[in-house]
């Protein structure tokens, strides 16, 4: 058999490939559905076994040969000198010819003729890597923010999940994984870790690193967070360009309203005191804070502290200090800290704010007059406080209520854009259409009037997601994303300088019916930009807050029309 550095010496080359003339298998049915069938592996044959993640050759049933192959090397060279071999070897071209298949599904071809989906192939470190490349470039390219590789060692076969648009999505590409295939592609892939606990992965150990990867001629760092869960080891990678500029985009673009973007700016025209933002994973507070920085005036000095840096700010002196999570002191970190603060800048921007340690680092900060912009997990702009206070921060309450330290607090929510093309009125016929009846609950009817009770919004002015989408919003990898378009911030403020605005006087847990993000949402609802389905989902069914509002002297309704 000759080398395969022969083929490539077969004949010359001949006119570029059509990309647009090979067909599209993304998931394991559609490759043992073809037809005729597949009936053999043509790898060895060819001798390009060691490109079994890049380029395979099949034979079909009725003799004909195919290229499966990435698609970035369906129209390279090598699938081209393929071609030329198979048909100098006296094989006939299937029609089509090729086929663009994802890394894994072509890694997992089995050498037995019968069977086309089982055990995987040549497991060499190079293929694993291009496994997890090809898992890390369809995410990039599907703007996903975090990729999910959920271990299940009960189980031959194992989970991929993304978040995209906020929605946690498993895409038929990559389904099914094989689970002793995603473990090789996870021991693999942390040989590339940086700053991580431990030399190689152990599903057993939870462990934290950073790594990088290029996509489409774009740097990313990949932070690496994984769980040993009971069915085997949960690996969450966030995706973080490295060249990332500040978003481009104003506060009221991110989804702000103007009131809110006026407070930002007021507060911090005067120097000393702490901005918090607060929110769920994923909720956007880094893009706000750097959006923020990005209008601060270019005397003053910004130096920023992150694990690790998000966001590159062309002025500021950017730090990515890592942390172990099985230590509770890291001495590079105290190390930074104390040159920090003879650094004389008048801006800290400091990463999330999450136990002692980073709770004494903004104690230090905060106390010493300089502005400090962090972030906390809290569900609610109230919270903020007792969140800091806990004692898995620890900051003193004495501390935090010290006038000047807090200057502003903020809760926000991210909730999916509706896209403006498509999204349909949200009357009762089309909600019974999409969802049919509600067992156990209200009529949609019954939904409808909830909504205009409890904040005077009435359902002609209410959209709700067309399920099918557009052609300006349908994703054919994502259907659970057809509709949207993008997403927008709902959020409530609470400065402690002033007067908190009053929620519900007989039940705190009633959102305050102007100020909160709740009521933020629900403007947005009125606008007809969200899917009130949606704002139900993120905050609170209608339902129970119906029977709260009940709860108050006369029953009185939290809106009042002003939605």
């Amino acid at each position: 058999m000759r080398a395969w550095s022969s083929v490539l010496r077969l004949a010359e080359p001949s006119a570029p490939f059509d990309l647009s003339a090979a067909a599209a298998i993304d998931r394991p049915e559609q490759l043992s559905g073809l037809q005729p069938p597949v009936s053999r592996l043509m790898a060895r044959q060819f001798g390009v076994g060691s490109l079994a993640d890049r380029i395979c050759p099949v034979e079909r049933a009725d003799g004909s040969i195919s290229v499966l192959a990435r698609a970035e090397y369906v129209g390279g060279d090598q699938a081209d000198a393929l071609v030329r071999r198979i048909q100098a070897s006296g094989y006939r071209l299937s029609d089509p010819a090729r086929y663009v298949l994802p890394a894994a599904l072509l890694l997992a071809l089995s050498r037995d003729a019968g069977t086309v989906i089982a055990a995987a192939a040549d497991r060499t470190p190079t293929a694993l890597a291009g496994v997890f490349q090809d898992l890390v470039e369809w995410g990039v390219r599907q703007d996903a923010t975090d990729l999910h590789l959920n271990v299940h060692r009960d189980a031959p076969e194992s989970e991929v999940r993304y978040t995209v648009a906020g929605r946690y999505v498993a895409p038929g590409r990559f389904r099914p994984m094989p689970t002793d295939l995603l473990l090789d592609v996870l021991a693999v892939a942390w040989m590339d870790i940086q700053g991580g606990n431990g030399a190689v992965f152990d599903p057993v150990l939870e462990q934290q690193g950073t790594l990088l990867r290029r996509v489409d001629g774009r740097a990313y760092v990949l932070r690496w967070a994984s769980l040993a869960a009971d069915r085997g080891p949960s690996v969450c990678l966030r995706f973080l360009p490295r060249d990332a500029e500040i978003p481009d985009a104003s506060l009221e673009a991110l989804g702000y309203r103007a009131d809110q973007a006026a407070c930002f700016d007021r507060v911090m025209r005067s120097e000393g005191g702490a901005i918090v933002l607060a929110g769920t994973v994923g909720s956007g507070k880094s893009t706000t804070l750097a959006a923020l920085i990005r209008g601060l005036p270019d005397h003053r000095k910004v130096i920023t502290l992150e694990d690790p840096v998000e966001y590159r700010i062309g002025r500021a002196v950017q730090n990515t200090v890592g942390r172990d999570p099985g230590q509770q002191a890291h001495g590079r970190y105290a190390a930074k800290l104390r040159t920090l603060k003879r650094s004389a800048m008048s801006d800290v921007l400091l990463g999330e704010i999450r136990d002692a340690e980073s709770g004494l680092a903004f104690m230090d900060l905060a106390g010493s007059g300089i502005n400090v912009y962090t972030t906390v997990h809290a569900p609610s702009a109230r919270a903020i406080v007792d969140r800091l206070a806990s004692e898995f921060i620890g900051i003193p309450n004495d501390f935090l209520r010290t006038p000047g330290v807090l200057k502003l607090l903020v809760y926000q929510a991210l909730l999916p854009r509706l896209c403006p093309r498509c999204a349909e009125p949200a009357d009762p016929a089309g909600l019974k259409r999409q969802h049919g009846g509600r067992p156990g609950g209200p009529d949609w009817p019954q939904w409808l009037e909830w909504i205009e009770s409890l904040w005077g919004i009435p359902a002609a002015r209410l959209r709700i997601r067309h399920p099918q989408g557009c052609s300006h919003c349908r994703l054919p990898q994502l259907p659970e994303l057809a509709g949207y378009a993008g997403r927008t911030v709902a959020a409530e403020f609470l400065e402690p300088g002033l007067l908190p605005p009053a929620a519900g006087p007989d039940d705190p847990y009633l959102p305050d019916p102007v100020h909160s993000a709740f009521a933020h949402a629900m403007q947005k609802a009125a606008a007809g930009t969200v899917d009130p389905r949606d704002v139900e989902i993120r905050f609170m069914a209608f339902e129970t807050l119906m029977l709260r509002a009940r709860q108050r002297p006369g029953g009185r309704a939290l809106g009042d029309g002003s939605c």
